[in-house]
């Protein structure tokens, strides 16, 4: 006969119970204890980082838009939180009567990156937040008055795995920074660059560690320029992911080339 003794039906709850914590715990333990820390370089698992095209770049004679993405593969969980750019760029105008003028800019910028499971072999799989997206454009180049007859705009971008701490992220996990982690590139910019973010968020952050010497490039180069016999302005764009311009301008290659290690720099 069965009983019907109610501290008998507890006790076979709580033990269910404490069966699927076990069972709960036991499965996620491996995922749900990782903290993410600004460990060494030289402590990370081995990973690959790749960059992703969103999408072909498109170009016409008001400007660029490129689209882009990071896929990050690790051989056991990794201990960075970010992709790290450092974006260097400068423009050239040469008016018609030969003389030119340089607008220059450099960026730090962050993405936060998101576990997106593992495979069988272990290789646990990192993106950016879902709806995050690194899109690169600039539009405005047929406002250009009469008496500019070229623009030539050099962007070099290098991109490498690192740990952010106390950001200004938004929802998507997208941030400015006020420099990388050794001070050789700051974030200088002006009011109309990324102006959306900068009205909304504030250039704050530290890259507390960084796997920089592995860091990795891509490239830009739009040309622009007035053509009288084609009757309007003509324009040509390249992409070069995994690659530097040929061409790049002596400002940019001093400037993404630096390697400063002094304390103290700010952006």
């Amino acid at each position: 006969m069965l009983s019907s003794s109610p501290y008998r039906w507890r006790s076979i709850a709580t033990v269910a119970l404490l069966a699927l914590g076990w069972l709960t715990f036991s499965g996620c333990n491996s995922v749900a204890f990782f903290t993410q820390t600004p460990v060494p370089p030289e402590k990370l698992v081995k990973y690959t980082l790749d960059l992703e095209l969103r999408g072909e770049p498109s170009f016409d004679a008001d400007g660029y838009d490129v689209t882009l993405g990071f896929d990050l593969r690790a051989q056991g969980e990794f201990a960075y939180n970010t992709v790290v750019q450092e974006i260097v760029q400068e423009t050239v105008y040469t008016r018609v009567d030969s003389t030119e003028v340089r607008e220059r800019l450099t960026l730090v910028e962050a993405f936060q990156i998101a576990r997106v499971g593992a495979d069988k072999d272990g290789i646990v799989r990192y993106r950016m937040k879902a709806f995050q997206r690194d899109r690169h454009y600039e539009r405005g180049y047929l406002s250009l008055g009469p008496g500019i007859a070229r623009a030539e705009v050099c962007r070099v971008v290098r991109y490498y795995a690192a740990f952010v701490r106390d950001a200004d992220w938004t929802s998507l996990g997208f941030a400015h920074l006020p420099k990388n982690h050794y001070g050789s590139i700051l974030t200088v910019i002006p009011r109309n660059f990324n102006e959306r973010h900068q009205r909304g968020y504030i250039i704050d952050g530290e890259v507390a560690a960084d796997d920089r010497s592995k860091g990795q490039f891509y490239s830009m180069r739009y040309s622009w320029w007035r053509e009288q016999s084609a009757g309007r302005p003509q324009a040509d764009f390249t992409f070069r992911n995994g690659k530097r311009p040929p061409d790049e301008t002596a400002w940019v290659a001093a400037t993404i080339n630096n390697s400063n290690k002094s304390a103290g720099a700010g952006e």
